[in-house]
């Protein structure tokens, strides 16, 4: 992905865009006819916001976020005005931190010429800006999460908690089934087959700590712990071969699932 990011912004000497930018603002380049990488402002949104469009978009998006999930609160726990209050100022600290890191790293890159060796380290040092938005700007580590926990009365938190959790079963339902769609794209399998794996699934395995792009396989990888014998009562040695093909590259994942912190505890 990283390499078809930069074929729109890698340019030669000459072009209308690098004559657009003051050479003195950085040193000359040794070869006056080498490429150069320009990182410009859309490349810089695409990196950090993946397919949340650019900054506009990616910021109205979270203003958004924060609107549903005050008032799904609200919704369960009746809250009182200046509860309410709190939210929203604890929502305003976690977008202005994550803004203003936005901020400090676009003016430090954004249309700078740049060797294109140096692609890497200047995509690693935005990475973890990309990871803060993916994670979610008020997701379970946000200070708006904090205030919730802090500001709820003990009834309110006991039904919140409830209704988080209802909701987050449901969800994780929804990645269960998912998931056996994925494994009947190679392995065929019977509707009562399909029926007695999702009861499995669902009794013996955990939503993860966090829902992400890799939630099929953290259903997957805990499907191939489970104990032989379970799945054996649901599918013959056929169909056994072929899962535990399935299963063994999904445990080639759990070092990738564990370094993004998905994995139920």
């Amino acid at each position: 992905m990283l390499a078809k990011l930069l074929l729109s912004a890698i340019v030669l000497v000459g072009s209308p865009l690098l004559a657009a930018i003051d050479d003195d603002d950085d040193a000359p380049l040794q070869d006056p006819n080498q490429p150069v990488f320009i990182l410009t402002p859309e490349t810089f949104d695409q990196w950090v916001f993946s397919n949340g469009g650019n900054s506009a978009q990616a910021f109205s998006q979270i203003d958004t976020q924060v609107k549903l999930r005050i008032e799904a609160v609200d919704r369960v726990c009746s809250l009182l005005p200046p509860q309410t209050l709190k939210l929203h100022l604890a929502a305003d600290r976690d977008i202005k931190k994550f803004r203003d890191q936005y901020d400090q790293l676009k003016v430090k890159y954004q249309n700078t010429k740049q060797n294109p060796n140096n692609v890497q380290s200047i995509y690693s040092a935005i990475a973890p800006l990309q990871q803060q938005w993916n994670a979610g700007i008020i997701g379970d580590s946000s200070m708006l999460a904090k205030v919730i926990e802090n500001t709820l009365t003990a009834d309110q938190w006991a039904a919140y908690q409830k209704e988080q959790a209802e909701r987050k079963n449901y969800h994780y339902r929804a990645k269960i089934k998912l998931a056996l769609a994925t494994l009947e794209s190679s392995v065929p399998i019977t509707v009562e087959q399909r029926e007695q794996l999702a009861k499995l699934l669902i009794a013996e395995t955990k939503p993860p700590k966090k829902f992400s792009q890799f939630d099929v396989q953290v259903v997957l990888l805990q499907a191939a712990n489970l104990p032989e014998a379970k799945l054996k009562n649901i599918f013959d040695d056929g169909q056994m071969k072929s899962l535990n093909q399935i299963f063994q590259q999904v445990k080639g994942m759990e070092p990738v699932l564990k370094q993004q912190e998905v994995l139920p505890d």
